[in-house]
């Protein structure tokens, strides 16, 4: 959990989601810090993930015979993968419910509040990487040998992968009992504020970026149309 301060991961990260380029006015900035202070008491940050043993082929990534996460960006992403960690992350429904009351006081605070709470929650994964990091350095099978390595975090939605495979590391993780995570008929993640995610852990070093040129929605994405991208590199 952060000190209350906005971090800079969150505030670029908000910013960006806000459409901001360069450095915020002064106004701007001053709301963006209250805004992630009153996140903060409102939310309860709670993660979970386990190592699968996995086997990509052209378009799924089996974790067990009976799992199977279809996509072909995403097999691709787990091509030399044998392993990879599910995640599931949530702020809690605290913020999902001051992020409506908002609505209802100050359209213009709400979008703030949503961009940091956005934000947030992939920082929340980001902390959480170095811990799979370890875990599969500990775990790995004496025929890996030296360093391993992670792939991108590759969540459902991405590239033509179904936002509804959510359920699929919900079950995989019991996540409903264990973080309170839940997805709706049409594949919204409850609460909102909340993550799934597969992280292909290989041998040698992998992609870690999100590439626009693999992007199914590439053609109709808001942020390029504003010259900008959602991953480290267009």
């Amino acid at each position: 959990m952060a000190d209350g301060k906005l971090p800079p991961s969150v505030r670029a990260e908000a910013l960006r989601l806000l459409g901001v380029s360069g450095e915020p006015q002064a106004e701007l900035s001053a709301e963006m810090e209250n805004c992630y202070a009153e996140l903060l008491r409102h939310s309860s940050p709670r993660t979970i993930y386990k190592i699968f043993d996995i086997r990509a082929d052209n378009d799924a990534v089996e974790i067990t015979p009976e799992l199977r996460l279809h996509g072909a960006a995403l097999a691709e992403l787990c091509r030399e993968s044998r392993r990879a960690a599910l995640l599931a992350a949530t702020l809690g429904a605290g913020v999902d419910r001051l992020i409506t009351r908002t609505q209802a006081e100050s359209i213009s605070r709400a979008i703030i509040l949503d961009a940091c709470a956005s934000a947030e929650i992939e920082r929340l994964c980001d902390e959480t990487e170095p811990a799979i990091m370890a875990e599969a350095s500990h775990t790995a099978p004496a025929a890996v040998k030296g360093e391993i390595w992670l792939t991108m975090r590759f969540s459902p939605g991405y590239s033509g992968v179904e936002a509804a495979e959510s359920a699929k590391i919900i079950m995989a993780l019991d996540a409903g009992r264990a973080i309170g995570l839940s997805l709706t008929h049409s594949g919204m993640l409850v609460p909102i504020k909340s993550v799934t995610a597969i992280i292909g852990i290989a041998d040698r070093p992998q992609k870690r970026y999100r590439s626009c040129a693999a992007c199914a929605a590439a053609g109709a994405c808001p942020y390029r149309k504003r010259g900008a991208y959602c991953g480290d590199r267009a």
